[in-house]
């Protein structure tokens, strides 16, 4: 399988500096309860983008992807049905096939279908009428654009608040020093948190 390609990043962090800085404790707000900068804001990000690192995507322990972003798979030929690699996936953007020429043919949306399994996995199915062409590039001819992660809402991302809470573990104790006399304890609740969404194979 080829690696996936990131096409389009997620527009927010699934946990921002102003939750983070409540998380650790040093937010101060102005009149209006708004949060006002640190001076370790730029550090807290770094921390807050480390962490997601740490959990998605194709090198990340869960195998899945956070904040909704768009991702592109690559396959060397087609097959009925064909597998997405990083979920979860809610829908496919673009499907498009280049041939031994190098040129590139976009495939009707309604000759393909998202199938996502009762496991969570998800893969693009093509009709059984659909003509497959057979003069393909010799690698990587298919291209499948699909969007994976939870959505953002409001401006807001949709992860599910136990990931949210072992991002901020993590965070935690690479930013404070205190955190990490009970690092030990604190790594057993992130893996409680996280152990359900170990659910996509690479």
């Amino acid at each position: 399988m080829h690696r996936p390609v990131l096409v389009t990043a997620p527009a927010v962090l699934p946990v921002t500096l102003d939750e983070m800085k409540i998380a650790l404790r040093i937010a101060e707000r102005d009149d209006d309860d708004n949060i006002l900068p640190h001076e370790d804001d730029g550090l807290i990000e770094d921390e807050i983008q480390s962490a997601v690192d740490h959990y998605e995507g194709w090198t990340g322990i869960l195998g899945i992807v956070l904040s909704e972003q768009t991702w592109r798979q690559s396959f060397d030929g087609f097959s009925g049905c064909l597998k997405l690699p990083l979920g979860p996936v809610s829908s496919i953007s673009a499907a498009r096939y280049r041939n031994a020429a190098g040129q590139i043919s976009t495939i009707a949306p309604n000759e393909y279908a998202l199938d996502v399994s009762a496991s969570g996995e998800a893969s693009i199915r093509f009709r059984n009428a659909y003509q497959r062409p057979s003069d393909l590039y010799e690698r990587g001819a298919l291209q499948v654009d699909y969007l994976a992660g939870w959505p953002v809402v409001a401006g807001k991302s949709g992860v599910p608040a136990d990931i949210k809470a072992a991002i901020k573990i993590r965070v935690q104790l690479a930013y404070d020093e205190s955190a990490r006399v009970g690092a030990e304890n604190l790594a057993r609740v992130e893996d409680a948190l996280i152990g359900k969404y170990r659910r996509f194979s690479l």
